[in-house]
């Protein structure tokens, strides 16, 4: 029996693995290996959090002195202003929907906090409704014109949110809107909140009076240096296709945790398609 065992098992082994199968073992591999990680840091996350939730209570409730204390410092007090998820997805036969939506919350101020609230479910609640549309138009298209029913291949939509900056004085994020049926096109909405005043910032109110020069310079000195140092494609006029002219009124930007603006221009904006969404971060 052992020999019959050991012959088998040698000729399993020394049998020719297809291509294929090595690749979609290693890639199982690798996922398997990155979803341990996740869960080890997610425990180790969860403990230490728990731990630091505890002792930060227990002092909060027994001691007046470091209760004041915390009330009077800032960094701590920004640790109440968080932005929370909403997650949802949908699969039928038109679309496939995956959808993360954050919300403001604990700011001290209600308003700001129901005003920025519903505008973000208002936006994102008119732009699903119209890629549903397309969605089930393109479908209904497809058919019509002796497509396979079985062949369609449903749009894909993702709504997604990005936290840039959070601290004490500012609440940065972005909301990105993706529709994919041949290509990915994108729709990117940016929210720079004070959090002491409860204003929405534009980039005057970070830049100052001169923050269209300011901002123009930069943008231009790193296209410059993208084109020269790592052979990027701009628009520059030729082909009647104009490139970067000047940032906007409301152009969209977020702020990085170094406190600077970024500024953001969608796909095919200023450049080709292939160079997708372009950042610039605006030193101060």
């Amino acid at each position: 029996m052992n020999e019959k065992w050991s012959g088998a098992r040698a000729r399993y082994e020394a049998a020719p693995v297809p291509e294929e199968l090595n690749f979609a073992v290693a890639a199982a591999v690798r996922a398997g290996g990155r979803e341990r990680k996740r869960r080890r840091v997610v425990r180790r996350s969860l403990a230490t959090l728990a731990s630091c939730c505890a002792c930060f209570v227990l002092l909060v409730n027994v001691s007046p002195v470091f209760a004041r204390a915390v009330y009077e410092m800032p960094v701590l007090g920004s640790l109440a202003r968080v932005v929370t998820v909403t997650q949802y997805a949908i699969e039928d036969k038109d679309h496939l929907i995956d959808v993360r939506l954050p919300a403001l919350e604990n700011t001290g101020n209600t308003d700001l906090e129901q005003r920025i609230n519903l505008e973000i479910q208002t936006r994102i609640n008119g732009v699903l409704a119209e890629a549903e549309d397309r969605a089930r138009q393109t479908r209904e298209a497809y058919m019509a014109t002796g497509g396979v029913e079985e062949d369609f291949i449903p749009i894909i939509i993702s709504v997604d949110y990005e936290i840039k900056c959070q601290n004490e004085r500012c609440l940065s994020f972005i909301l990105t809107k993706t529709e994919t049926i041949a290509s990915a096109y994108t729709e990117i909405y940016c929210y720079n909140i004070d959090l002491e005043t409860g204003k929405e910032l534009t980039l005057q109110d970070v830049l100052g009076p001169g923050y269209r020069e300011i901002a123009n310079a930069a943008v231009r000195t790193e296209i410059d240096r993208r084109i020269r140092e790592e052979g990027a494609g701009y628009f520059d006029g030729t082909d009647g296709v104009e490139g970067f002219q000047s940032v906007t009124d409301g152009q969209l930007f977020y702020i990085n945790e170094g406190g600077n603006p970024v500024v953001l221009f969608e796909k095919y904006e200023i450049a080709p398609g292939y160079m997708g969404t372009q950042e610039f971060e605006i030193a101060r």
